[in-house]
């Protein structure tokens, strides 16, 4: 009974999100939202093209340089998704 349990937990999509998904991440927002913590230590799993022209350390990670933070692109509290015009 335990492993099914355990089964169904894994199968939820919530449980799969561990990692943070970057995928609306732009270069402009990185650099708004993002660079004042992250310019020694970039995010795993952050596009090659969104840090072109930034130099953070190589090897260098985020958790071990800023224990206990967390990542602000996970709050949409602070950074709402932008409003969009409508269409004409």
């Amino acid at each position: 009974m335990a492993r099914w349990v355990l089964a169904l937990l894994l199968i939820l999509p919530g449980v799969a999100q561990a990692q943070a998904d970057h995928s609306g991440l732009t270069r402009a927002k990185y650099v708004r939202y993002c660079l004042m913590c992250h310019s020694r230590a970039a995010p795993e799993g952050v596009s090659p093209a969104v840090l072109m022209g930034l130099y953070p350390e190589r090897g260098l990670q985020p958790a071990l340089v800023m224990p206990g933070v967390t990542c602000w692109r996970r709050c949409e509290r602070c950074f709402a998704p932008v409003a969009r015009e409508p269409t004409k």
